[in-house]
């Protein structure tokens, strides 16, 4: 089964290899034969053992620079498995390996990147972004690691002399001007780590970046990528533009969970899940906090102006509309087909359905095996309730 490169999203860094106690007596006879075992099982998606048999390969023949970059491309399959498990660490150690036996090795620099960058480590992140445009100006992701090469300056600029508050899972910076409101922060988001992880069953082990702004600061980065005005944003960090604003303490946490939900709900799906349902059950977490105006979608309703549900992943994507009211009914609509989710079926039912579309399974596909029900049927009956007043 051939692997694709993950959406777009990263990893990182170095597995040591022991050098061996005693010396090998060179064999590229039987360094070929492993060679060619190593590649049989790679074809077959068996990766430990081809890894084995490329690194016994390497072991009888190192100067063979075919062994070694089926070596490196095995490591890199290596890491790619462990990212898709969140286990960044150890996807970290298996893509530094990769590259440290062929340094030209693209797609583990590319993942490389990201990890270094998702950790702050932004020197190292560009270095290895702009490596892998250069071995190959035509690689796939080359227009979006472009932006992401400009975004990762403009964030240097703001974010070179902010302080770091790392405790538990999180990896909280700010400016000086923030210390004070940083610990709410901090508080609120182990609290979302423990309740949240008990409705998704899902605690995430890596260190999770946490970065809060000034407003300006905030929409200086985001232009042109997220909509002008967000109270937070969710892009592989948490983006929170608290410091000098005057969210009250409930909007506050109510942020910090809408987006810690969407970290959740990446991570569960693998990026996988439709904007709708990760908007919907963002705002359905964040709705713990603060009660929703419910009068966009209400006039909707009785002047049946809803958007249908095939088309409101298109309004969550285009951040440059400036129709506000069409977005916040998209906002307001997921919210209640999130609502509908959690009281027709269970927080648990719905972590399944995300599980099962990280598996690659189309949503009608998982929506009939795990909730027995159309797409179509599904939206007819969330009408229905909504028509009712149920989801209100």
């Amino acid at each position: 089964m051939k692997r694709k490169l993950l959406n777009f999203i990263v990893l990182v860094t170095a597995l040591s290899v022991v050098p061996p106690c005693f010396a090998v007596k060179e064999d590229p006879l039987g360094a070929s034969m492993y060679n060619e075992m190593g590649v049989k099982a790679l074809n077959d998606d068996a990766v430990d053992a081809a890894l084995s048999y490329f690194q016994q390969a390497y072991k009888l023949n190192p100067s063979n620079n075919t062994v070694k970059k089926n070596l490196s491309v095995a490591y890199y399959r290596k890491g790619e498995d462990e990212y898709l498990k969140r286990n960044f660490a150890y996807a970290e150690n298996y893509f530094a390996s990769a590259i440290r036996y062929d340094p030209d090795n693209v797609p583990a620099l590319f993942l490389l990147g990201d990890i270094k960058y998702l950790s702050q480590k932004m020197d190292e992140a560009k270095a290895h972004w702009e490596k892998v445009l250069k071995l190959d100006p035509d690689f796939k992701y080359a227009d979006e690691l472009k932006k992401r090469i400009a975004k990762l300056e403009k964030e240097r600029t703001i974010e070179k002399e902010y302080r770091s508050a790392g405790m538990d899972q999180f990896d909280i910076r700010y400016s000086k001007e923030g210390t004070r409101l940083s610990y709410n922060v901090r508080y609120y988001l182990q609290e979302a780590y423990r309740l949240l992880g008990q409705d998704f069953d899902y605690r995430p082990q890596y260190k999770i970046t946490v970065l809060v702004y000034e407003k300006k600061d905030f929409e200086y980065i985001g232009d042109g990528l997220w909509v002008k005005g967000a109270g937070g944003i969710y892009d592989g960090k948490i983006r929170l533009p608290f410091i000098g604003a005057d969210f009250s303490t409930d909007e506050i946490r109510a942020i910090i969970y809408h987006e810690y939900t969407h970290l959740l709900v990446n991570d569960i799906s693998e990026r996988k899940a439709p904007r709708w349902l990760d908007e919907g059950l963002a705002e359905y977490e964040g709705a713990r906090y603060v009660r929703k105006d419910m009068s966009v979608l209400k006039s909707a309703v009785n002047s049946n102006l809803l958007i249908p549900l095939k088309d409101l992943d298109a309004v969550f994507i285009d951040v440059n509309n400036e129709d506000a009211t069409r977005r916040y009914l998209a906002y307001l609509e997921a919210y209640t087909l999130a609502n509908y989710l959690m009281k027709r079926y269970n927080k648990y039912r719905v972590r399944e359905v995300l599980a099962e579309l990280g598996k690659g399974e189309s949503l009608d596909a998982v929506m009939k095996n795990k909730l027995n029900i159309t797409i179509a049927e599904f939206e007819r009956r969330w009408l229905d309730d909504l028509k009712a007043g149920k989801l209100y």
